[in-house]
């Protein structure tokens, strides 16, 4: 076997930004996403392990059954500490060293849906934690404000706002589905009832503004309900006013009211159901793909033996031959010619010839790391030469 180093200009670094579209549908305690239908599996309802509208980050465990799972494990050690299971810090501490510590798979997760409501007094936590990156995007709009002035629409005036003593929704995208944040301008929430549309929102601007459009009421379009911290994927969500004064519903499990943008994807919690309501979320992510173009050379008059035993001739003996006396092997050894000839029973003038079928890359340590197959054998003659251009996605 050959082996060649990549020279400074043989390799390219490159960062490849993708766009993939994602589709929510939330309805009635449950998720779906991209129209995807729940697969079951041998084992369990769902082939993937995953409830429905989660995404398996590694997708791994498809189709397993409970006792044999694959699982991250590690050695405990004295002078290291892991946190893979569950199991506390301080009895992964006293463990003794050499004990297999494991996690779990798959890693999923989904977007979420958390409520605030103006009469609750205590700390919002989850709330209060946005107070900076919400501020930090003032430049933007306006509207990224956390406690302060805002424009009212269609007024002249601004008002007062203090996100503390509203009521507000808040949908988070985790980062195995945004990867590094929402593309500007993609997101779109449609509002549904017994599968009319209510009303939509929009960031036209591609500011971070979901402004509402296609309202049954149509006095309230064009109002902001609410803003998208796109890098961060977090959708916050302030209009409180009614989308149908004709409809009412327990959104919060409690008594029934009329529906409002604050009350988007409220039966995410598990623990609600509304029969007639029903959601849309619409948004592209950006996923920044890193990889590598390696050009590897097969230049003239080189790579033109090979190891393989067709490329010697059949009529010659390939078996050494050994005994208790000694061992010998052929010194010479016929290389096959496969020249063809105009002529019946000929052959051309002999030729090294190889075919390329397999490109190999290894590590210094001549570990192979990956490999790539031709679809069809390259014919290599001695004066041939020929770049092979690989890309691997990392």
């Amino acid at each position: 076997m050959s082996f060649y180093k990549f020279e400074r200009g043989d390799l390219l670094l490159n960062t490849l930004t993708a766009r993939p579209e994602f589709n929510f549908f939330i309805y009635n305690k449950n998720r779906y996403l991209n129209n995807e239908h729940v697969i079951s599996g041998t084992y369990s309802s769902s082939a993937t392990n995953t409830p429905p509208g989660y995404v398996n980050l590694y997708e791994l465990n498809v189709n397993r059954a409970a006792d044999n799972l694959v699982r991250p494990w590690v050695y405990s050690s004295t002078s290291r500490y892991f946190s893979l299971s569950p199991l506390p810090i301080k009895e992964q501490v006293e463990a003794e060293a050499g004990t297999i510590i494991s996690g779990s798979y798959p890693l999923s997760a989904s977007i979420q849906y958390y409520y605030y409501s103006s009469s609750n007094t205590s700390t919002k936590l989850r709330l209060e934690a946005m107070r900076n990156t919400i501020n930090h995007y003032r430049d933007l709009s306006p509207h990224f404000v956390y406690d302060g002035k805002i424009p009212s629409y269609n007024q002249p005036s601004w008002y007062s706002r203090n996100l503390n003593a509203q009521n507000v929704g808040i949908i988070t995208i985790p980062a195995i589905i945004h990867g590094s944040g929402l593309k500007r301008g993609s997101v779109s929430l449609k509002f549904y009832v017994s599968g009319t549309l209510q009303a939509q929102l929009t960031d036209e601007n591609k500011r971070g503004e979901l402004i509402q459009k296609s309202g049954i009421i149509p006095a309230n379009d064009k109002k902001t309900a609410g803003i998208v911290l796109y890098n961060e994927g977090v959708i916050i969500l302030t209009g409180s006013w009614d989308l149908n004064s004709e409809h009412t519903e327990a959104y919060l499990g409690g008594s029934a009211v009329s529906p409002n943008w604050t009350y988007f994807g409220s039966t995410m919690s598990g623990s609600i159901t509304t029969v007639s309501s029903s959601y849309a979320l619409d948004f592209q992510a950006t996923e920044k793909i890193p990889n590598i173009t390696m050009m590897a050379h097969a230049n003239r008059g080189e790579l033109n033996f090979s190891n393989n035993p067709t490329f010697v001739s059949s009529s010659a003996p390939s078996t050494p031959l050994s005994s208790s006396l000694g061992y010998y092997e052929q010194s010479e050894r016929e290389i096959k010619n496969i020249v063809s000839s105009s002529y019946v029973h000929g052959s051309g003038s002999f030729e090294k010839i190889t075919y390329i079928t397999k490109v190999g890359i290894y590590d210094k340590y001549k570990n192979l790391i990956a490999f790539a197959n031709l679809a069809t054998p390259v014919r290599k003659r001695e004066q041939d030469s020929y770049t092979f251009k690989l890309k691997l996605d990392m």
